[in-house]
């Protein structure tokens, strides 16, 4: 199931290829070389956001671009995997209760600490 929703992740990332600058720090393939590189966890976190989670598409493409960001700031793949697991569990818990302010604040804060990762004011 994991592997689903990191294709699902290389999905967003080439649909939205144009809105996410170096994209080819999550995933990169070159065929006349026959290489591959993938951030799978990562992949795979912004796959369940867009499938399992419902997210919006433009929350999913900002969300990868932070992602990217805090990849290229020098954060490991595990630690941007388990900063996107924040955000994720924090955005089901807020669409759970959309009039708890609470719950959006922190949503809001889990996506501050992602931004921050990636050098982002």
């Amino acid at each position: 199931m994991n592997k689903m929703y990191m294709y699902e992740g290389i999905h967003l990332l080439s649909v939205a290829a144009t809105e996410i600058q170096n994209s080819e720090v999550l995933w990169r393939e070159d065929r006349t070389a026959v290489t591959l590189k993938s951030r799978d966890g990562i992949l795979e976190q912004l796959g369940r956001m867009a499938v399992q989670d419902k997210l919006g598409r433009t929350d999913c493409v900002y969300l990868a671009n932070l992602a990217v960001a805090a990849v290229q700031n020098g954060y490991t793949t595990r630690e941007v995997e388990i900063a996107l697991r924040e955000i994720r569990m924090a955005a089901k818990s807020s669409m759970r209760n959309p009039d708890n302010a609470a719950l959006y604040c922190a949503l809001g804060n889990t996506v501050d600490i992602l931004r921050r990762m990636g050098g982002i004011a």
